[in-house]
């Protein structure tokens, strides 16, 4: 249960937080885009990370509501799934480990960096995504048709 919670509160209560006292700050200046971090394990079944999947999946759920009910706003609420990224702390982690195979098979088009998620948030914020929301992304690499 002590996982199930710490998930819940730091991924699922930390974001519903920043949307409770951030969105009306969009209301107030004429709009905006609300850009959520899911994963893309809330899109896919993956045994052994319920607790994850459950934080992550109840973000892109609260995600799917808050774009309904701001978009007479013009406050857009959208969130990034990402796969396994490969930071600095994923290739410490990997380095000389059989599970970076495995992790490269599994991307079709190879592993996820950090500038592939910056990207897409940066088309979120944008203009040009204006008419996009409640929608759930997947920067993945093709993981989660794969």
């Amino acid at each position: 249960l002590e996982e199930f919670w710490r998930a819940i509160k730091l991924d699922l209560y930390g974001t519903f937080l920043g949307c409770r006292f951030g969105i009306p700050e969009l209301v107030k200046s004429g709009g905006g885009s609300v850009i959520n971090m899911s994963s893309n394990v809330a899109l896919m079944g993956v045994p052994g990370r319920d607790c994850y999947t459950a934080a992550k999946g109840g973000i892109a759920a609260i995600t799917r509501s808050l774009a309904v009910a701001y978009a007479p706003q013009k406050v857009r609420v959208n969130a990034i799934a990402p796969s396994a990224t490969m930071t600095e702390r994923v290739k410490r982690l990997v380095a000389g480990n059989a599970a970076l195979t495995k992790l490269a098979d599994s991307h079709l088009l190879g592993l996820i960096e950090p500038e592939d998620i910056a990207h897409m948030a940066l088309y979120l914020a944008s203009d040009e995504s204006r008419m996009v929301t409640g929608q759930v992304l997947p920067v993945d690499s093709g993981v989660t048709i794969s």
